[in-house]
């Protein structure tokens, strides 16, 4: 087991022991947030007919008509039905949106551009071929690829397939992840706060981070300082995909969950990350399924969240892309404290002038929580980096909810 390792390897060695959860059909209703097991390809061209995108009347332009132009209304086509009566020249069909252009006519007038009396339309400005009308397979051909395996699909996208007919696709499960709170001093929220206790907000922090990310979540609020309680908890999450427990990672004598894991048959991949904070972050795998041990600090095991359980969570779930990226930003303040820990600072994201600026919360502790609130960055400040400057560029994750 290695000790003390920068973030870059132990996200190396965790996405390298991820594999992605299997794979089930589901119903388009359902398909909301959930990764897509397949590519996807059109079935049929969008639109599948030549169409009319307004409310107008269809004609076949020669561009040799005499001004005005004077035609017969021969048949009226609302959207939804087709009209096999050929349209000629000097005719035409009274067309609404969305319904298919009819035989002979080559474009579409718009209604407040004609004149109307009886049966017959006057056009003070004729169209050419082609004008207004939406040809089949314009949006999407037959046979092109829409969606690649590992999408996350959005209502835009699910909306994409019912356009083109999928009823039915394949998907990656939703990933179950077991949630262990370590620590003989938790109380859980409902109970009078008892002397020396606290109430284990990580439990529901974590518990709401994975359902975000569309995970099942399998839950044992609570578990004592024992080596024996915590064997038999992490016995219970055998019909999980990754477990995750908070508290019991650091030094101290009840400090047992590394311990814990290695004896319940994990081989353990590393003790302590290099930052802050969520130094104390160690992680083992058994089988195939991955056993994070998280620090017992609220703000510290929410930042290890999205740091390192995050991206391996993402492959799990079969995302494409499982690597946050980052970006650059400029300090809206400064933070005094230097270090020779890499650091991690939450902060607000605000959009200045063309740039993102952070605005770092008052309260960077890593058990203040409440500085996770409305932030949605985690600004990089290097190791030996002394002071952060307002006005300084440096790099930084979102929190928010990646792109795919």
């Amino acid at each position: 087991m290695k000790v003390m390792i920068e973030l870059e390897e132990a996200k190396e060695m965790v996405l390298k022991a991820t594999k992605p959860v299997e794979h089930e059909i589901i119903s388009l209703v359902n398909a909301f947030q959930r990764v897509l097991a397949q590519d996807i390809s059109a079935p049929m061209d969008m639109p599948p007919f030549d169409r009319s995108p307004l409310d107008g009347y269809a004609y076949q332009a020669t561009g040799l008509e005499d001004m005005p132009l004077l035609l017969r209304v021969v048949s009226e086509i609302p959207a939804g039905t087709f009209s096999e009566r050929r349209i000629m020249t000097g005719e035409a069909a009274r067309i609404y949106t969305g319904a298919p252009i009819p035989p002979g006519a080559n474009c579409v007038i718009r209604q407040e551009d004609t004149e109307r009396d009886g049966d017959q339309i006057k056009i003070a400005r004729p169209l050419m071929a082609g004008q207004n009308v939406v040809r089949r397979g314009e949006e999407i051909k037959e046979g092109e690829l829409l969606l690649k395996q590992g999408f996350y699909l959005t209502p835009p996208a699910i909306g994409l397939l019912a356009a083109v007919g999928w009823d039915q696709i394949t998907v990656y499960k939703r990933p179950r992840v077991g949630l262990l709170s370590t620590g003989s001093e938790l109380m859980d929220v409902g109970q009078p706060l008892l002397p020396s206790k606290i109430y284990n907000s990580n439990n529901y922090t974590l518990r709401g981070m994975l359902q975000n990310a569309g995970c099942e979540v399998i839950s044992i609020p609570i578990v004592s300082d024992q080596i024996e309680d915590t064997l038999a908890a992490l016995e219970k999450m055998a019909d999980t995909d990754m477990v995750i427990s908070t508290g019991g990672a650091s030094v101290g004598n009840f400090d047992i969950m590394r311990h814990a894991l290695a004896q319940f048959g994990c081989e353990m991949f590393f003790w302590k990350v290099n930052l802050k904070p969520g130094t104390a972050a160690s992680v083992g795998l058994k089988g195939q399924k991955l056993f994070f041990s998280l620090s017992g600090n609220p703000a510290a095991a929410a930042v290890t969240y999205e740091l390192l359980v995050r991206p391996a969570l993402r492959k799990l779930a079969g995302h494409s892309c499982f690597e946050n990226k980052g970006i650059l930003v400029k300090m809206a303040n400064g933070f005094a404290k230097g270090g020779r820990q890499r650091r991690f600072l939450r902060a607000r994201a605000v959009f200045k002038d063309g740039e993102v600026w952070a605005d770092l919360a008052s309260a960077q502790g890593s058990g203040v929580l409440r500085s996770m609130i409305g932030s949605q960055l985690l600004v990089d400040v290097p190791a030996n980096h002394g002071p952060v400057n307002p006005g300084e560029i440096l790099q930084a994750n979102w929190i928010e909810a990646w792109e795919n």
